[in-house]
């Protein structure tokens, strides 16, 4: 009987084989950061308008108790002599949890009397605005 020796030489990856893998690695990777970074700024978008729409649904309220008390023509007066958006909202304010108005009356979030913000909104870059009480026309919360 023969003796067949096997070889024991050990085989190792190929410096070609390395920049594959390690290419390979660094492209999924960026892939993976660019989709977490695109998430959190599509979380921000998102609690954006959570607070358009709780802005919106307290001058709604607003504008129903006001009006039944009142009047509408009344209450849209009301409305429009608060001549600010800090201003309405400070007057639909009563409508909203106090932590969302404690959130967009902080001073540090306000920039000017014609924008509303909160920090979510100073993230995404924009701001809230609470325009005039049109005649043939509703309040409406907008999101700039």
């Amino acid at each position: 009987m023969k003796n067949i020796s096997i070889s024991t030489a050990k085989r190792a990856f190929t410096m070609i084989e390395m920049l594959i893998v390690i290419t390979v690695i660094g492209i999924m990777s960026a892939l993976v950061i660019s989709a977490f970074s695109n998430a959190a700024q599509d979380t921000r978008r998102v609690v954006a308008r959570q607070q358009q729409a709780a802005v919106q649904n307290a001058v709604n309220a607003w504008v129903s108790s006001y009006s039944q008390q009142n009047g509408l023509a009344a209450a849209r007066t009301a409305y429009n002599d608060a001549s600010s958006s800090k201003g309405r909202l400070q007057l639909v304010g009563g409508y909203l949890d106090e932590s969302t108005l404690a959130h967009f009356l902080n001073p540090s979030n306000t920039t000017t009397n014609a924008e509303v913000k909160s920090a979510a909104l100073k993230k995404t870059d924009q701001y809230l605005s609470l325009g005039t009480w049109n005649t043939n026309s509703y309040p409406k919360v907008e999101l700039k």
